[in-house]
Protein backbone atom coordinates (compact mmCIF):
# COMPACT_ATOMS: atom_id res chain seq x y z
CA UNK A 1 0.00 0.00 0.00
CA UNK A 2 2.72 2.58 0.88
CA UNK A 3 3.99 2.21 -2.85
CA UNK A 4 0.69 2.01 -4.25
CA UNK A 5 -0.16 -1.51 -4.91
CA UNK A 6 -3.53 -2.34 -4.55
CA UNK A 7 -5.21 -5.28 -2.84
CA UNK A 8 -5.50 -7.71 -5.91
CA UNK A 9 -1.66 -6.61 -6.85
CA UNK A 10 -0.77 -7.80 -3.64
CA UNK A 11 -2.52 -11.04 -3.25
CA UNK A 12 -0.84 -11.46 -7.01
CA UNK A 13 2.60 -11.09 -5.55
CA UNK A 14 1.92 -13.40 -2.66
CA UNK A 15 0.71 -15.94 -5.54
CA UNK A 16 4.26 -15.43 -7.45
CA UNK A 17 6.17 -15.78 -4.07
CA UNK A 18 4.50 -19.15 -3.59
CA UNK A 19 4.48 -20.40 -7.07
CA UNK A 20 8.64 -19.46 -7.17
CA UNK A 21 9.08 -21.14 -3.67
CA UNK A 22 7.31 -23.71 -5.13
CA UNK A 23 9.28 -24.54 -8.40
CA UNK A 24 12.88 -23.83 -6.05
CA UNK A 25 11.38 -26.09 -3.05
CA UNK A 26 12.98 -29.52 -3.87
CA UNK A 27 15.73 -28.56 -6.33
CA UNK A 28 16.57 -26.52 -3.04
CA UNK A 29 15.86 -29.15 -1.17
CA UNK A 30 18.10 -31.64 -2.82
CA UNK A 31 20.95 -29.23 -2.76
CA UNK A 32 20.73 -29.13 0.93
CA UNK A 33 21.54 -32.87 0.56
CA UNK A 34 23.88 -32.28 -1.40
CA UNK A 35 25.96 -29.48 -0.34
CA UNK A 36 26.65 -28.19 3.39
CA UNK A 37 23.55 -27.24 4.90
CA UNK A 38 25.18 -24.75 7.12
CA UNK A 39 26.77 -22.84 3.28
CA UNK A 40 22.63 -23.46 2.12
CA UNK A 41 21.30 -21.64 5.11
CA UNK A 42 24.01 -18.73 4.38
CA UNK A 43 22.96 -18.45 0.40
CA UNK A 44 19.33 -18.45 1.70
CA UNK A 45 19.99 -15.35 3.92
CA UNK A 46 22.10 -13.71 1.18
CA UNK A 47 19.28 -14.45 -1.09
CA UNK A 48 17.05 -11.93 1.45
CA UNK A 49 19.46 -9.16 1.60
CA UNK A 50 19.30 -8.26 -2.12
CA UNK A 51 14.99 -8.03 -1.24
CA UNK A 52 16.07 -6.04 1.15
CA UNK A 53 18.41 -3.56 -0.69
CA UNK A 54 16.13 -3.97 -3.91
CA UNK A 55 13.52 -2.05 -1.53
CA UNK A 56 15.80 0.68 -0.42
CA UNK A 57 17.55 1.60 -3.84
CA UNK A 58 14.34 1.50 -6.12
CA UNK A 59 10.79 0.70 -4.52
CA UNK A 60 8.65 0.13 -7.27
CA UNK A 61 5.83 -2.08 -8.81
CA UNK A 62 8.77 -4.19 -10.68
CA UNK A 63 11.34 -4.18 -8.00
CA UNK A 64 8.74 -5.41 -5.35
CA UNK A 65 7.80 -7.89 -7.43
CA UNK A 66 11.60 -9.05 -8.11
CA UNK A 67 12.11 -8.60 -4.37
CA UNK A 68 9.69 -11.26 -3.91
CA UNK A 69 11.09 -13.58 -6.38
CA UNK A 70 14.16 -13.43 -3.92
CA UNK A 71 11.99 -13.89 -1.23
CA UNK A 72 10.42 -17.21 -2.95
CA UNK A 73 13.89 -18.29 -3.56
CA UNK A 74 15.41 -17.71 0.07
CA UNK A 75 12.36 -19.33 1.42
CA UNK A 76 12.63 -22.55 -0.45
CA UNK A 77 16.60 -23.10 0.48
CA UNK A 78 15.95 -22.24 4.19
CA UNK A 79 13.26 -24.48 4.89
CA UNK A 80 13.93 -28.39 4.35
CA UNK A 81 17.87 -27.19 4.99
CA UNK A 82 17.09 -25.54 8.41
CA UNK A 83 14.91 -28.49 10.01
CA UNK A 84 17.06 -31.33 8.39
CA UNK A 85 20.25 -29.30 10.28
CA UNK A 86 18.65 -29.63 13.23
CA UNK A 87 17.88 -33.00 13.05
CA UNK A 88 20.93 -34.19 12.59
CA UNK A 89 22.66 -31.87 14.62
CA UNK A 90 20.78 -33.34 17.71
CA UNK A 91 21.20 -37.26 15.98
CA UNK A 92 24.71 -36.62 15.75
CA UNK A 93 25.17 -34.46 19.29
CA UNK A 94 22.91 -38.33 21.14
CA UNK A 95 20.14 -36.04 21.59
CA UNK A 96 17.51 -38.05 19.58
CA UNK A 97 15.25 -38.35 22.36
CA UNK A 98 14.78 -34.42 22.92
CA UNK A 99 14.36 -33.44 19.34
CA UNK A 100 10.57 -32.70 19.37
CA UNK A 101 11.63 -30.66 22.20
CA UNK A 102 14.61 -28.26 20.88
CA UNK A 103 12.95 -28.05 17.21
CA UNK A 104 10.05 -26.83 18.68
CA UNK A 105 11.86 -24.43 20.91
CA UNK A 106 13.56 -23.67 17.72
CA UNK A 107 10.26 -22.46 16.25
CA UNK A 108 8.99 -20.55 19.24
CA UNK A 109 12.02 -18.02 18.99
CA UNK A 110 11.60 -17.76 15.07
CA UNK A 111 7.59 -17.08 15.63
CA UNK A 112 8.66 -14.80 19.26
CA UNK A 113 11.17 -12.77 17.13
CA UNK A 114 8.65 -12.25 14.05
CA UNK A 115 5.37 -11.42 16.78
CA UNK A 116 7.51 -8.68 18.65
CA UNK A 117 9.07 -7.47 14.84
CA UNK A 118 5.02 -7.15 13.89
CA UNK A 119 4.39 -4.90 17.21
CA UNK A 120 7.26 -2.61 17.28
CA UNK A 121 7.61 -2.85 13.06
CA UNK A 122 3.91 -1.25 12.91
CA UNK A 123 4.88 1.39 15.80
CA UNK A 124 8.03 2.18 14.16
CA UNK A 125 6.02 2.57 10.36
CA UNK A 126 4.00 5.32 12.02
CA UNK A 127 7.07 7.38 13.84
CA UNK A 128 10.02 6.78 11.71
CA UNK A 129 8.86 5.84 8.48
CA UNK A 130 8.61 2.90 6.06
CA UNK A 131 12.67 3.32 4.46
CA UNK A 132 13.94 3.40 8.67
CA UNK A 133 12.22 0.48 9.15
CA UNK A 134 14.24 -1.51 5.92
CA UNK A 135 17.88 -0.42 7.10
CA UNK A 136 16.87 -2.13 10.60
CA UNK A 137 15.87 -5.38 8.61
CA UNK A 138 19.11 -5.07 6.70
CA UNK A 139 21.16 -4.71 9.50
CA UNK A 140 19.54 -7.61 11.52
CA UNK A 141 19.99 -10.11 8.79
CA UNK A 142 23.90 -8.78 8.61
CA UNK A 143 23.39 -9.80 12.13
CA UNK A 144 22.25 -13.21 11.63
CA UNK A 145 24.78 -14.06 8.17
CA UNK A 146 27.32 -12.95 10.71
CA UNK A 147 25.66 -15.36 13.39
CA UNK A 148 25.24 -18.41 10.87
CA UNK A 149 29.20 -18.12 10.33
CA UNK A 150 29.98 -19.34 13.75
CA UNK A 151 27.13 -22.52 13.52
CA UNK A 152 29.19 -26.09 13.15
CA UNK A 153 29.67 -27.99 9.92
CA UNK A 154 27.85 -30.74 10.00
CA UNK A 155 28.98 -33.68 8.40
CA UNK A 156 26.81 -35.33 5.03
CA UNK A 157 27.07 -38.49 3.12
CA UNK A 158 26.53 -37.71 -0.53
CA UNK A 159 27.82 -40.04 -3.29
CA UNK A 160 28.91 -37.91 -5.94
CA UNK A 161 27.33 -38.36 -9.29
CA UNK A 162 26.94 -36.16 -13.06
CA UNK A 163 24.25 -34.25 -13.16
CA UNK A 164 21.93 -36.44 -15.12
CA UNK A 165 22.13 -38.73 -12.37
CA UNK A 166 21.52 -36.15 -9.60
CA UNK A 167 18.00 -35.03 -11.65
CA UNK A 168 16.83 -39.04 -12.17
CA UNK A 169 17.46 -39.18 -7.92
CA UNK A 170 15.78 -36.47 -7.29
CA UNK A 171 13.19 -37.55 -9.58
CA UNK A 172 12.82 -40.93 -7.88
CA UNK A 173 12.87 -39.35 -4.02
CA UNK A 174 9.96 -37.10 -5.10
CA UNK A 175 7.84 -40.29 -6.55
CA UNK A 176 8.88 -42.64 -3.71
CA UNK A 177 7.41 -39.43 -0.96
CA UNK A 178 4.39 -38.96 -2.84
CA UNK A 179 3.33 -42.65 -3.09
CA UNK A 180 4.60 -43.75 0.28
CA UNK A 181 1.09 -44.28 1.96
CA UNK A 182 2.95 -43.37 5.42
CA UNK A 183 3.62 -39.50 4.33
CA UNK A 184 1.59 -38.39 1.16
CA UNK A 185 -1.92 -38.26 3.14
CA UNK A 186 0.25 -35.71 5.65
CA UNK A 187 1.92 -34.27 2.71
CA UNK A 188 -2.14 -33.00 1.47
CA UNK A 189 -3.33 -32.19 4.94
CA UNK A 190 -0.90 -30.29 5.63
CA UNK A 191 -0.66 -28.31 2.77
CA UNK A 192 -4.09 -27.64 2.29
CA UNK A 193 -4.11 -26.31 6.05
CA UNK A 194 -0.65 -23.78 5.05
CA UNK A 195 -3.29 -22.64 1.81
CA UNK A 196 -5.94 -21.98 4.29
CA UNK A 197 -3.60 -20.32 6.69
CA UNK A 198 -2.34 -18.43 3.59
CA UNK A 199 -5.50 -17.09 2.59
CA UNK A 200 -6.78 -15.96 6.22
CA UNK A 201 -3.31 -14.17 6.98
CA UNK A 202 -3.39 -12.37 3.38
CA UNK A 203 -7.29 -11.13 4.24
CA UNK A 204 -6.22 -9.57 7.71
CA UNK A 205 -4.88 -6.68 5.91
CA UNK A 206 -8.18 -6.56 3.82
CA UNK A 207 -10.18 -7.01 6.76
CA UNK A 208 -9.12 -4.77 8.78
CA UNK A 209 -9.29 -1.62 6.47
CA UNK A 210 -12.68 -2.83 5.65
CA UNK A 211 -14.06 -1.77 9.09
CA UNK A 212 -10.91 1.12 8.87
CA UNK A 213 -9.20 -0.54 11.75
CA UNK A 214 -5.80 1.56 12.74
CA UNK A 215 -2.31 0.76 11.49
CA UNK A 216 -1.23 0.15 15.84
CA UNK A 217 -4.24 -2.72 15.62
CA UNK A 218 -2.90 -4.18 12.59
CA UNK A 219 0.93 -4.67 13.93
CA UNK A 220 -1.04 -5.81 17.69
CA UNK A 221 -3.04 -8.84 15.45
CA UNK A 222 0.00 -9.66 13.73
CA UNK A 223 1.65 -10.01 16.77
CA UNK A 224 -0.83 -12.27 18.24
CA UNK A 225 -1.21 -14.15 15.45
CA UNK A 226 2.89 -15.14 15.87
CA UNK A 227 2.70 -14.60 19.52
CA UNK A 228 0.52 -17.26 19.36
CA UNK A 229 2.64 -19.87 16.83
CA UNK A 230 5.45 -19.23 19.30
CA UNK A 231 3.49 -20.57 22.66
CA UNK A 232 2.02 -22.95 20.48
CA UNK A 233 5.85 -23.91 19.14
CA UNK A 234 6.78 -24.37 22.43
CA UNK A 235 3.93 -26.67 23.66
CA UNK A 236 4.37 -28.93 20.76
CA UNK A 237 6.59 -31.27 22.53
CA UNK A 238 3.83 -31.52 25.91
CA UNK A 239 1.21 -31.51 23.55
CA UNK A 240 2.05 -34.81 21.89
CA UNK A 241 3.04 -36.52 25.04
CA UNK A 242 -0.88 -36.34 25.66
CA UNK A 243 -2.51 -36.11 22.19
CA UNK A 244 -1.91 -38.20 18.65
CA UNK A 245 -1.14 -36.41 15.58
CA UNK A 246 -4.51 -37.48 13.79
CA UNK A 247 -6.38 -36.16 16.81
CA UNK A 248 -4.75 -32.26 16.59
CA UNK A 249 -5.34 -32.68 12.96
CA UNK A 250 -9.20 -33.28 13.76
CA UNK A 251 -9.24 -30.47 16.16
CA UNK A 252 -7.53 -28.24 13.77
CA UNK A 253 -9.85 -29.21 10.97
CA UNK A 254 -13.25 -28.23 13.24
CA UNK A 255 -11.27 -24.74 14.60
CA UNK A 256 -10.59 -23.81 10.94
CA UNK A 257 -14.62 -24.21 9.93
CA UNK A 258 -14.84 -22.07 12.90
CA UNK A 259 -12.90 -19.40 11.40
CA UNK A 260 -14.98 -19.33 8.33
CA UNK A 261 -17.82 -19.04 9.57
CA UNK A 262 -16.87 -16.52 11.87
CA UNK A 263 -15.31 -14.59 8.92
CA UNK A 264 -18.89 -15.37 6.95
CA UNK A 265 -20.95 -13.71 9.57
CA UNK A 266 -18.05 -10.31 9.95
CA UNK A 267 -18.61 -9.74 6.38
CA UNK A 268 -22.68 -9.92 6.76
CA UNK A 269 -23.24 -8.53 9.79
CA UNK A 270 -20.05 -7.38 11.74
CA UNK A 271 -17.99 -4.36 13.20
CA UNK A 272 -14.56 -3.12 14.00
CA UNK A 273 -15.06 -4.97 17.60
CA UNK A 274 -16.37 -8.41 15.69
CA UNK A 275 -13.32 -8.36 13.54
CA UNK A 276 -10.76 -7.98 16.45
CA UNK A 277 -12.97 -10.85 17.88
CA UNK A 278 -12.45 -13.06 14.95
CA UNK A 279 -9.30 -12.08 13.63
CA UNK A 280 -7.69 -12.89 17.19
CA UNK A 281 -9.84 -16.31 17.07
CA UNK A 282 -8.43 -17.19 13.53
CA UNK A 283 -4.67 -16.20 15.21
CA UNK A 284 -5.55 -19.19 17.91
CA UNK A 285 -6.33 -21.66 15.01
CA UNK A 286 -3.68 -20.78 13.22
CA UNK A 287 -0.75 -21.13 16.49
CA UNK A 288 -3.03 -25.10 17.30
CA UNK A 289 -2.30 -25.40 13.49
CA UNK A 290 1.46 -24.78 14.05
CA UNK A 291 1.49 -27.53 16.65
CA UNK A 292 0.00 -30.12 13.88
CA UNK A 293 3.10 -28.65 11.58
CA UNK A 294 5.71 -28.79 13.64
CA UNK A 295 4.36 -32.63 14.73
CA UNK A 296 4.33 -33.54 11.16
CA UNK A 297 8.01 -32.23 10.71
CA UNK A 298 9.04 -34.21 12.85
CA UNK A 299 7.16 -37.43 12.36
CA UNK A 300 8.63 -36.80 8.37
CA UNK A 301 12.14 -37.04 10.14
CA UNK A 302 11.41 -39.71 12.00
CA UNK A 303 10.85 -42.09 8.99
CA UNK A 304 13.49 -40.95 6.33
CA UNK A 305 17.18 -41.25 6.43
CA UNK A 306 19.60 -38.42 6.92
CA UNK A 307 20.92 -38.66 3.18
CA UNK A 308 17.87 -37.55 1.59
CA UNK A 309 16.41 -35.39 4.92
CA UNK A 310 16.25 -31.93 3.04
CA UNK A 311 14.59 -33.57 0.00
CA UNK A 312 11.65 -35.31 1.52
CA UNK A 313 11.39 -31.98 3.76
CA UNK A 314 10.95 -30.05 0.74
CA UNK A 315 8.69 -32.65 -0.74
CA UNK A 316 6.53 -31.61 2.26
CA UNK A 317 6.97 -27.61 1.74
CA UNK A 318 6.51 -28.55 -1.68
CA UNK A 319 2.50 -29.47 -1.31
CA UNK A 320 2.46 -26.17 1.35
CA UNK A 321 3.75 -24.09 -1.33
CA UNK A 322 1.45 -25.79 -4.40
CA UNK A 323 -1.57 -25.92 -2.30
CA UNK A 324 -0.99 -21.66 -0.87
CA UNK A 325 -0.79 -20.68 -4.65
CA UNK A 326 -3.56 -23.03 -6.19
CA UNK A 327 -5.85 -20.90 -2.99
CA UNK A 328 -4.58 -17.39 -3.20
CA UNK A 329 -4.83 -17.27 -6.85
CA UNK A 330 -8.27 -19.02 -6.74
CA UNK A 331 -9.56 -16.77 -3.83
CA UNK A 332 -7.92 -13.50 -5.99
CA UNK A 333 -10.03 -14.68 -9.12
CA UNK A 334 -13.33 -15.23 -6.94
CA UNK A 335 -12.75 -11.28 -5.66
CA UNK A 336 -12.31 -9.87 -9.09
CA UNK A 337 -15.16 -11.30 -9.83
CA UNK A 338 -17.28 -11.92 -7.05
CA UNK A 339 -16.95 -10.57 -3.29
CA UNK A 340 -14.58 -11.61 -0.30
CA UNK A 341 -18.01 -12.83 0.94
CA UNK A 342 -18.77 -15.58 -1.25
CA UNK A 343 -14.90 -16.25 -2.19
CA UNK A 344 -15.46 -17.24 1.53
CA UNK A 345 -18.65 -19.29 1.35
CA UNK A 346 -16.72 -21.13 -1.29
CA UNK A 347 -13.69 -21.84 0.31
CA UNK A 348 -15.83 -23.34 2.99
CA UNK A 349 -17.56 -25.64 1.41
CA UNK A 350 -14.55 -26.81 -0.51
CA UNK A 351 -12.41 -26.92 2.96
CA UNK A 352 -15.22 -29.36 4.43
CA UNK A 353 -13.90 -32.09 1.82
CA UNK A 354 -10.47 -32.09 3.68
CA UNK A 355 -12.82 -34.33 6.24
CA UNK A 356 -11.41 -37.47 4.48
CA UNK A 357 -7.83 -36.84 4.69
CA UNK A 358 -8.65 -36.50 7.96
CA UNK A 359 -10.41 -39.75 8.55
CA UNK A 360 -7.04 -41.56 6.87
CA UNK A 361 -4.94 -40.00 8.97
CA UNK A 362 -6.32 -42.32 11.48
CA UNK A 363 -5.21 -45.74 9.43
CA UNK A 364 -1.85 -44.12 8.48
CA UNK A 365 -0.15 -43.85 11.97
Amino acid sequence: MYNGLSFSTFLLFQVIFYLVSLLAEIPAGYIGDVFPRKIVLLFSYLLYMVRIILWIISPNYWTILLGEVFYGLSKAFYRGTSDGYIYDYLKQSNCKDIILNKYSKFEFFMSIGTATSCLIGAWLYKYIGFNSLLFLELFCNIVAVITLLFIPNIPQQNKKHSFSKHIKRMKTLITTSISSKKLSTYFIYSGILYGITSVFVWNFQFLMNYFALSSIIFGVIYFINHLLRSFGALCTSKTFDKIKLPNLGFFVYVLYLICFLLIIYLLMHGNKYFCVFALVFVCIAIGIEHIFNIGNIFRIHSLISSNVRATISSVNNMFSGLFAVIFLLFFKLIINHCSNLTAFIIFTLLFAFSAILVKKMYTEV
